[in-house]
Parts: structure tokens; sequence; C-alpha cells
């Protein structure tokens, strides 16, 4: 058995088919998933509960992920434990290969590699996106992007998460390189479908980034989320020059505007895309 936590703020319509991908090939008991509804005025905690009975379903009055990470963290008990973003999804056999990856001694968290569904999304959003896709950052034990999981001797140095907007970044960081891996499987994630949509997304994750650094000195971003792996991609073959063009403008339009939002300290402040969030 495995544990996965999903937390879950106003998910009524995507939750569904969070649970139904992670839990459609799943054996009974299986995994043990524990969803916290946090600060919900929707029907975000009775749709997870009809997902069947290795669904336990928390409700906790305010909104906040890390308060439903660490509330989630309490009611679990299975190792490895799977953090899942509501609006993702993770099929089983994806689950199961993930969970793999913390078989041994020295892998301590894993991820799966995202697979960005374009349905619906402009052409800025498309080319910026394929750009992203192919950043070297991804292709090296990558962990983030609403999907990690972590052994038991992990947790223990993971937990209880901080207050803080960069959780996958926390995830990175806690462990060193030859402790990552990344599971030859997909997962799928639903990008912003317009271009302000994704600015203010990425404006928000920049920004968490920053929060996140700025509290943890001598810890460098990872290869290919700084400049130094964007000018690396430049020189990529396979890389159409209008996607390139589009990245670097909107990577440059992020840095400064993150810049004004951690001038005015506004890092911690949440916010989320709607425009990927549509029922299935």
């Amino acid at each position: 058995m495995a544990s996965v936590v999903v937390p879950a703020h106003d998910e009524a319509r995507v939750i569904d088919r969070c649970l139904g991908a992670l839990l459609e090939g799943a054996a009974p008991g299986e995994f043990e998933v524990v969803v916290v509804a946090n600060g919900c005025s929707d029907d975000t905690a009775s749709r997870a509960r009809r997902h069947g009975p290795d669904v336990t379903v928390l409700e906790l009055p305010a909104a906040g992920k890390t308060g439903a990470l660490n509330a989630g963290d309490d009611a679990a008990v299975a190792f490895p434990r799977v953090y899942l973003d509501a609006d993702v999804e993770l099929g089983t056999a994806a689950a199961r290969a993930v969970v793999g990856e913390l078989t041994g001694d020295t892998v301590q968290v894993a991820g799966a590699r995202p697979t960005p569904d374009l349905a619906g999304c402009s052409v800025w959003v498309r080319a910026y996106t394929r750009v992203w896709a192919a950043l070297p950052v991804l292709q090296d034990r990558y962990v983030g992007s609403g999907v990690f999981a972590v052994s038991a001797a992990g947790h223990r140095r993971l937990a209880p998460f901080p207050p803080v907007v960069a959780d996958d970044l926390w995830a990175r960081r806690v462990f060193a390189p030859a402790e990552r891996a990344t599971a030859d499987v997909g997962f799928t994630t639903h990008p912003p479908r317009g271009l302000v949509d994704l600015l203010r997304r990425l404006v928000r994750v920049r920004a968490g980034n920053v929060q996140l650094e700025s509290g943890s000195p001598g810890v460098a971003l990872a290869g290919g989320e700084g400049p130094r792996g964007v000018r690396g991609l430049l020189a990529t073959p396979g890389v159409a020059v209008g996607d390139r063009l589009v990245f670097v403008g909107v990577s440059v339009l992020v840095r400064v505007a993150a810049w004004v939002r951690v001038r005015r300290g506004r890092t911690a402040v949440w916010s989320r895309d709607e425009s990927s969030r549509v029922a299935a």
C-alpha cells in the first residue's frame, strides 16, 4: 500500500478526473487516498467521497495548501507517500511506477514526466509550453509539476511542509540529485489557456521560488530553471525559432513582474489559474 495526499481547494470541476485516473486500475486497498478539502465553497468533498472506500476526505475550514498537505500527512499512515495536485492526472500504472522508484535505500523522492494537454490553449501558450517541455531540468531527475512521492526516510526530512508557495521546489531542494529519480512514465498537466493566464501562473511560481530561495541561503536553482539552462536550450537543435522567441519574451516579462511582486512583499500570496480547470 502507498498513501496519496491530495490537497483540494474548490476543485469540484477537476477532482473526479484526478481520482478517476488514479484509481481506475487500482486493486482494493492498493492506495490509501486522503483528499484534504480546504476552504471549499463547492462540492469537492462530496465528489471525492463517491470514489470509494479507499478515499478518506478531510474538510478544513481555511484555505491553504501547506496546511492541507500537513493535515493529509497527519491522517495518512502508509509509505511511500505520493503528493498529488487535484488538477493533474496520474494514472494507476504511473503511480505504481513512481512508488516503485522508492523501493531501495538511495532514492528518497521520485516524480514522473509531465505531459501538457494543450487542447484549447492559445498559440502563445503552445509555443511557450513546447520549449518548457524541452528544458534540461525536465530531463534529469525531475520532481514536481504536481506529482512527487517520498519514502518513509525521505518524509522524515521533508515534513512538515513549511509555509511556502513553492512546495514542488521545496521537495527538490531537500534532497541531493542522487536521491531523486524520475519514473519513465507520464502524467497529464493542464497549462493555462491564454497568455495572460500563463503569465499570472508563471509570476506566482517565480515569486514563490524566490521566497523559498531567499529563506535557504546557498541553495541554487537547478539547471534549466535559471538563465544558464535557458541559454543552453536556445542552442539546442529541434526547438523552433519562433517558439524560442516566445519563451524568452515570456520569461523576461515573468522575471520583471516577479521582481516587482517580491519587492512588494507579496511572495506568499497564493493564486491559481482557473482557465485550465475545465470539468472532464
